[in-house]
């Protein structure tokens, strides 16, 4: 028996999304990627299978057998021979779909491959054997630009390296609108004007490319789309018409949301003007691991039957389908509702979070936030700098407890967390082998790029997908327990714009990125910068520890960030310490602290190091007669300001207390070079002023109320003033 298998996956996703600088672009490519399952879908009912069949509602469904895997911008699915001839059918169903895409999507680069194949059920060799496929044909296609061409001359377009086109059609603008209102069931809302959900009437008048304008015209309807499924899942009981009236209160107009971030001129005329964000916050979120299940897909799915784990949808079926076919298909289910249900979450988190800086959260004041990428175990937000760090905090809480309360994803997290380094191959799944023995959450690592307005959107998200990289090394480290990271970067230097050397900056003097999640306290364990046995009783969640820091370098009460203690850590003094640590990074090998100086040299001869027992004797001796004086090592003097501080600045003895149950980067990458205690300490001082000048006021209090299950512990969060203190 021969069947085939198809494979249609989008390409270069993130340059189709980032080409254009404008945020109503990058929201409609975002959502036309989306698409292409449900393209694969209606291709394959045009072709009038028999398998086909009717549900009780009058409504086709495809067989169980069909599908193999639905992920964002990849799928793959299957033809047997009850199907008709399979080879002829996976060539009409990629003809179909790249055509479909090239009108409906210009722009979007859709590969479509197939197989045959002898067996009768999906197997992870066969798989194996269309990944390469896939991969040889696309080193051989044409890129999509080449769509575009410009010789003979045509005239550019705005905002893009590609010719411009002719306006959409009213005819082309009605379909838009008739396939998002009948076929996604997008809730249709206009303007005062009556302008429907895909461009505006100046937008005609523009020099566009024709990608451009297909994305602006579906900027309105994907907006919408995803309010109203975050809507759905924040709150399942609202009526449809309670889930419109709140879509029209969370900044549901793309145009509108594009002020926020973004200068734009007039001749755009969003519905409404927004209050202009002092910052924007640009994050990044991958999950760690994830790629590893679906490269090794057969792996994955021994261990689930190992552990004895159900892998048959809830939502199907009776008919006879292959072991691993279901397996792929509940995990891309389960994935994809979870990173969906964690954004709603989120989402939700922020905007009761927002409630300590207003009054009443109307349109004007509810904190925008805009998903861009939201794909597999990928998630891409734009919102208010101050509120990129409490979503990707939140975001990651809810993750790990999603994916530890799923059945099937909780054991995934064995895999995820990789092999012991010592472990042998094997053909057969070996729970013995792996780092992770037990089923708990999948992890995850995020980066926040907190930029200016106006700053271009793919150089942040360049810097936080670094920041992502950056934290992964950590949080994915052989031989450790994965765990979750964050990591952020404020930019205020725009000169420099490569993000490896933005991050190098930061070698040296801070310790960042930050373990956080469930495995994080393994990991942490011994690694912190002093021994934490002076009674001062600690949370055992990192990120709660790193916020009762803050409040205490804000000289607010650790455990009651409302409450006002003493006086805020010097910030001049801070700064002093950071601009010597950053010295002390950039200083070439042989004009590094020596690791032997004890603060002083002789004054006869600065170059030599002075020996103990003489700074010992200087002791005695009136300043004229002193051999010795202070050095100019920037260790040294660190040392120096930091004993200074804690005996003569108000709070540094509390900061101190709460810096000693944090951890030391450099003890939790096992660094060759010991460092002392108070140096690993003073290394948080840039953390805290960032974090201090960049959350939003209240978060510390009602995050640090909040107990293991995000629910609230005090009521006196709810009266929560400050948390960035005094600046």
């Amino acid at each position: 028996m021969t069947n085939a298998l198809v494979m249609l996956q989008t390409n270069s996703n993130q340059p189709f999304i980032f080409s254009s600088p404008r945020l109503r672009e990058q929201i409609g490519a975002s959502f036309e990627i989306t698409l292409l399952s449900r393209w694969v879908e209606e291709a394959a009912f045009d072709l009038k299978v028999p398998s086909v069949k009717t549900d009780e509602k009058g409504k086709k469904v495809l067989p169980s057998s069909f599908w193999v895997s639905d992920s964002s911008g990849k799928v793959i699915v299957r033809f047997t021979q009850d199907d008709g001839v399979p080879e002829a059918l996976a060539r009409t169903l990629i003809r179909e779909v790249t055509l479909r895409a090239l009108t409906d999507a210009p722009g979007l680069d859709v590969t479509g491959v197939f197989i045959p194949t002898d067996q009768e059920r999906v197997v992870a060799t066969d798989l194996d054997r269309l990944d390469r496929e896939f991969s040889a044909y696309s080193l051989n296609r044409r890129p999509a630009a080449a769509r575009f061409p410009q010789f003979p001359f045509l005239e550019r377009a705005d905002e893009s390296a590609l010719p411009a086109s002719a306006p959409l059609s009213d005819e082309e603008l009605d379909r838009i609108r008739e396939y998002a209102s009948r076929s996604l069931k997008v809730p249709v809302l206009s303007d005062d004007e009556g302008q429907v959900p895909t461009q505006t009437g100046k937008d005609k008048d523009r020099s566009l490319s024709l990608p451009s304008r297909v994305k602006r015209a579906w900027s309105r309807s994907a907006r919408q789309l995803q309010l109203k499924e975050v809507i759905e899942r924040q709150d399942s009981t609202l009526s449809d018409e309670e889930v419109r009236d709140r879509i029209a209160d969370l900044n549901e107009d793309p145009f509108q949301l594009e002020r926020a971030f973004q200068d734009v001129s007039d001749e755009d005329g969003a519905t409404k003007p927004l209050p202009e964000l002092s910052s924007v916050g640009v994050i990044h979120i991958d999950g760690n691991g994830v790629g590893a299940i679906m490269r090794d897909l057969g792996t994955a799915h021994r261990a689930v039957q190992k552990i004895g784990v159900s892998t048959i949808s809830d939502e199907v079926t009776t008919e006879q389908n292959s072991g691993l076919q279901s397996f792929i298909m509940e995990v891309n289910r389960r994935l994809d509702d979870v990173v969906k249900e964690a954004i709603a979450l989120s989402w939700y988190d922020v905007q009761e979070l927002s409630r300590y800086d207003v009054q009443e959260l109307t349109p004007d004041t509810v904190v925008p936030i805009a998903p861009v990428l939201v794909g597999g175990d990928d998630v891409t937000v734009y919102t208010d700098g101050r509120y990129a760090i409490p979503f990707a905090e939140a975001y990651i809480r809810h993750y790990e407890e999603l994916t530890k309360d799923d059945s099937l994803l909780s054991v995934l997290a064995i895999v995820a967390g990789g092999k012991k380094t010592d472990a042998p191959e094997r053909d057969c799944f070996r729970l013995e082998d792996y780092i992770v023995q037990e089923p708990g959450p999948l992890t995850a690592s995020a980066g926040a790029a907190i930029v200016g307005r106006n700053f271009p959107f793919h150089i942040a998200y360049d810097l936080a997908e670094g920041l992502v990289s950056r934290g992964k090394k950590l949080g994915k480290k052989p031989g450790a327990s994965p765990c979750s990271t964050i990591d952020f970067h404020v930019l205020r230097d725009t000169t420099v714009l490569d993000p490896q050397d933005t991050l190098d900056e930061y070698e040296g003097r801070t310790q960042r990125p930050f373990l956080v999640g469930h495995y994080a306290p393994e990991r942490i364990g011994d690694a912190t910068t002093a021994s934490a046995s002076d009674g001062v009783p600690q949370t055992r969640d990192p990120w709660k520890r790193i916020l009762r820091a803050v409040a205490a370098f804000n000289g607010r009460d650790p455990d009651s960030p409302d409450v006002a203690r003493s006086e805020p850590f010097p910030r001049a003094r801070a700064n002093r310490i950071v601009k010597l640590l950053a010295q002390e990074a950039g200083a070439d090998k042989a004009d590094k602290t020596p690791r032997a100086c004890l603060g002083y040299v002789l004054k006869a001869d600065e170059r030599v190091l002075a020996p103990r027992e003489e700074i010992e004797a200087d002791e005695s001796r009136e300043d004229k007669d002193r051999k010795t004086k202070r050095c100019k090592h920037p260790i040294c003097t660190i040392l120096a300001e930091w004993s200074d501080a804690q005996e003569n600045a108000s709070g540094a003895k509390g900061l101190v207390k709460r810096l000693t149950a944090l951890p030391s980067q450099a003890r939790l990458a096992n660094s060759v070079e010991p460092t002392e205690d108070c140096v690993e300490q003073v290394r948080w001082l840039l953390d805290l002023i960032d974090l201090s000048e960049n959350l939003p006021d209240g978060y510390a209090a009602h995050r640090i109320a909040q107990d293991a299950d995000g629910q609230s512990t005090s009521d006196e969060a709810s009266g929560a003033t400050t948390a960035g203190g005094a600046k």
